[in-house]
């Protein structure tokens, strides 16, 4: 139960450090959000969108992990987290939701146990479908939102207005995030033993976000594409509501990979120069992401059993 507990926590820690910048990185790296204030959206709403925030991924990622016994599933906890922390150290924003199912085939195979590959395909389908919606979300929000906008003639108010917009849509992420991503480390925890460790993971989420994600925020929030107020709010909030309804149906998508969808089409639309690299980089990294979290798995697990644990 210890290992569980430790390693939950370092997955919670990564999550924080990794994707706590999809909710909360067109807000910092369009200037409208400072760094410590993002913080506090994270810690708050995050935490919210795990105790109260409905969803049917914990589940899901529960039932992905039957058959493995709680020091297979810290394994499998401490690989994705491993996967994670790797990423966040190049600043890459990767899926933890991809590392974590990657995690989890990579232990049943290593132990033989049947994998639900109609269940990881619709999860898959989920992941290539969620970034296309997001991206068609936001452009349809950006239409709608900025002839809105142009409506009103006081600066002051203009100015108050896209702040508070960009923030309510970053609070919203950030509770997607808890419904979301935590949920998926939750739906382990649970499968390891532990109960009822939602507000507790969150808020280690939380710390992930204070000590190591600056960077990753700004490669969400500058090193795509430039974003003022107006694309800030329409890419995170079509983001939201793409990972929003995924959860409605139990399925653990990609936050990470909805708002870079979102401003990687958004940006297209309006005829804003994209960096192809750093998109290049990033699509790079979903792929190898899961599959270094499966690889290690596999390894860890095969190694454990070999020594008797």
């Amino acid at each position: 139960m210890i290992a569980v507990i430790a390693t939950a926590f370092f997955m919670a820690w990564a999550v924080g450090a990794n994707d706590s910048a999809k909710a909360v990185g067109t807000a910092v790296g369009s200037g409208i959000v400072g760094f410590k204030r993002a913080v506090l959206i994270i810690a708050v709403f995050t935490t919210l969108g795990a105790v109260i925030g409905h969803s049917a991924v914990p589940g899901t990622i529960t039932g992905l992990a039957e058959g493995l016994t709680t020091a297979q599933v810290a394994l499998a906890l401490f690989s994705a987290a491993s996967a994670v922390t790797l990423a966040s150290l190049i600043s890459m924003p990767i899926s933890t939701t991809q590392s974590i199912i990657g995690a989890l085939i990579g232990s049943a195979l290593a132990l033989g146990l049947p994998v639900n590959w109609w269940m990881i395909g619709k999860i898959i389908s989920a992941w290539f479908f969620s970034p296309v919606f997001a991206s068609l979300l936001a452009i349809a929000i950006y239409k709608i939102y900025n002839p809105l906008l142009k409506r009103i003639k006081c600066l002051k108010n203009l100015e108050l207005t896209q702040k508070w917009l960009v923030f309510l849509a970053s609070a919203y992420s950030a509770f997607n995030l808890g419904t979301n991503e935590v949920s998926n480390v939750i739906g382990l925890a649970k499968a390891g033993g532990m109960s009822n460790p939602n507000a507790l993971l969150a808020l280690i989420m939380a710390f992930g976000t204070l000590t190591f994600s600056y960077k990753v925020m700004m490669t969400i929030g500058k090193d795509i594409a430039p974003l003022g107020p107006t694309s800030a709010f329409s890419s995170q909030f079509g983001a939201s509501i793409a990972v929003n309804t995924a959860n409605l149906f139990g399925l653990p998508v990609s936050s990470g990979q909805a708002v870079v969808g979102a401003i990687s089409g958004l940006s297209v639309y309006k005829g804003e120069k994209v960096n192809k690299k750093v998109l290049t980089d990033i699509v790079k990294s979903w792929v190898e992401a899961p599959l270094f979290a499966g690889i290690l798995a596999f390894i860890l697990i095969n190694l454990f059993s070999s020594a008797g644990f």
